[in-house]
């Protein structure tokens, strides 16, 4: 089994083993840097002790000629701060830092140090302070003054010691700042080839093939240089090119083929749509005939049974009433049919939308009697026909209305452009609640509704009892694709 090693792990190893070696350096140098810094102090603290250890023979001296209490503390103090530091500088101190190298030598002459301070120094200065003959104590003085020459001495080897150690670290830190420049150099060259081998270089080649792909050279294959996310798209690019070139091959047959298949389902699509129109206008008409020519039938149906109850009852005069009533009803309903009839037969060839409206217009005033008015200004929308058409039905619709329920004695119609185009209807009749008798209950007003959302157009309503009604349709700003009607 080959085990396939992602583009990704590859990437995040290398950069995760070139961190871990820089790691590893700057912890070093910083190491050695810090170790530096705690020698330093050494140094410093080993200064102080020098310094404090001529300081106590002169306050022992000055004791000696004249003593006093504040001489004695003063004696006293230095020498615990010096025993303090002592300490440090034996054990170190990390928050400073302050360090003593590790070397034996070192070490060793610290220890020395310490002993000499236990077992020679110390006894010989609280000798000192506790003789009570002025002349022991000159005595000892004078020798206490060799003992400190001679640990002065010694704390000098050690600061030594210290500075040769300080200066083999220096010497140790220079060379490590100078592996860490030569790793970054180096680590840096090291990522750029291998990043052209494993990223650029591929992705290189996948250019340049699938520009040669562009230019229809279908014959052009890439190498697959491993086994990640690169060598499988190289290899896919190969896979896509074979199947290219055999598809290129057979491209004409195909073509034609499929032309005749798109050309089979482009008919059977227009069939369909023309069923579709066919059955919508027929919907649409059937809804408008329930709307129209139902209320008319019931009307009659209920005239018919009192003109029967009329006859069997020999009332003559209602009889004829009834009758005629029986007449209007039948006229009413062959208008709204023949109204129907000229609605959805209309094809209107012009984009005139005025004329269209004029022409409607007359005809609704030379055959209900009804006044009619038109108002245009402003430029006319450009619609298409079956825009056109679509207005228009939503007009008409308007005056049968009108015709019907509106009582009214005058219609005046807007085509106009007042920050849009829009075509307002109103008459003086009676109007109607919007509230109770707009809703989708009532099928003209839907339908006019559905006629307006077909060509992007909005419809509202306005009318209150007694105050006529008006009814505006704002039109698309720009012709629109409608669905098919």
């Amino acid at each position: 089994m080959t085990f396939k090693l992602k583009i990704r792990a590859k990437i995040t190893g290398l950069l995760v083993f070139y961190f871990l070696i820089a790691l590893l350096a700057i912890g070093t140098t910083l190491l050695v840097s810090w170790r530096l810094e705690g020698g330093a102090a050494a140094i410093n603290d080993a200064g102080r002790e020098r310094m404090r250890s001529y300081r106590i023979a002169f306050l022992l001296e000055k004791h000696t000629r004249q003593p006093s209490a504040e001489l004695w503390q003063d004696i006293q103090y230095e020498i615990s701060q010096f025993e303090k530091t002592l300490n440090e500088l034996k054990h170190g101190n990390p928050q400073r830092p302050l360090f003593l190298p590790k070397e034996v030598p070192v070490q060793a002459q610290m220890m020395e140090l310490q002993m000499v301070w236990r077992d020679e120094i110390l006894p010989h200065i609280r000798t000192i302070l506790t003789s009570h003959s002025d002349a022991e104590r000159a005595q000892l003085l004078d020798t206490y003054r060799h003992v400190v020459e001679q640990y002065v001495e010694n704390i000098n080897q050690l600061v030594t010691m210290i500075e040769h150690s300080n200066a083999h670290a220096a010497n140790l830190l220079r060379f490590l700042q100078i592996v860490l420049v030569g790793l970054a150099l180096v680590g840096t060259i090291l990522l750029i080839h291998l990043f052209t081998v494993m990223v650029i270089q591929p992705v290189t080649d996948l250019r340049e093939g699938i520009q040669r792909m562009a230019s229809a050279d279908f014959g052009v294959r890439l190498p697959v240089m491993s086994q990640d996310e690169l060598g499988e798209l190289a290899s896919g690019f190969n896979r896509m090119a074979d199947e290219l070139q055999d598809l290129y091959s057979t491209m004409e047959q195909r073509v034609e083929e499929k032309t005749r298949s798109i050309e089979a389902k482009n008919r059977e699509l227009a069939a369909l749509d023309k069923e579709v129109a066919v059955s919508e206008e027929r919907n649409l008409l059937a809804q408008e005939l329930h709307d129209s020519i139902a209320q008319s039938l019931a009307f009659l149906n209920i005239q018919v049974q009192l003109l029967q109850d009329d006859l069997q009852k020999q009332e003559l005069a209602s009889a004829q009433k009834t009758l005629g009533q029986i007449r209007e009803g039948v006229q009413e309903s062959y208008d709204d049919v023949r109204e129907l009839l000229v609605h959805f037969r209309t094809r209107i060839g012009t984009t005139d939308l005025e004329t269209a409206i004029r022409s409607a217009l007359e005809k609704f005033e030379g055959q209900t009697g009804i006044k009619t008015k038109f108002k245009f200004n402003g430029t006319p929308p450009v619609l298409e026909p079956e825009q056109v058409l679509q207005v228009m039905h939503i007009v008409q619709e308007s005056l049968s209305n009108v015709r019907k329920h509106a009582k009214a004695s005058q219609v005046e119609v807007k085509l106009g452009y007042e920050g849009q185009h829009c075509v307002d209807i109103r008459d003086n009749g009676i109007g109607f609640n919007v509230e109770h008798d707009a809703g989708d209950n009532h099928v003209g007003l839907r339908i006019m509704r559905e006629r307006a959302h077909r060509i992007g157009a909005k419809l509202s309503f306005d009318a209150k009892p007694n105050k006529g009604t008006h009814i505006c349709l704002i039109l698309p700003e720009c012709p629109t694709k409608i669905e098919s009607a």
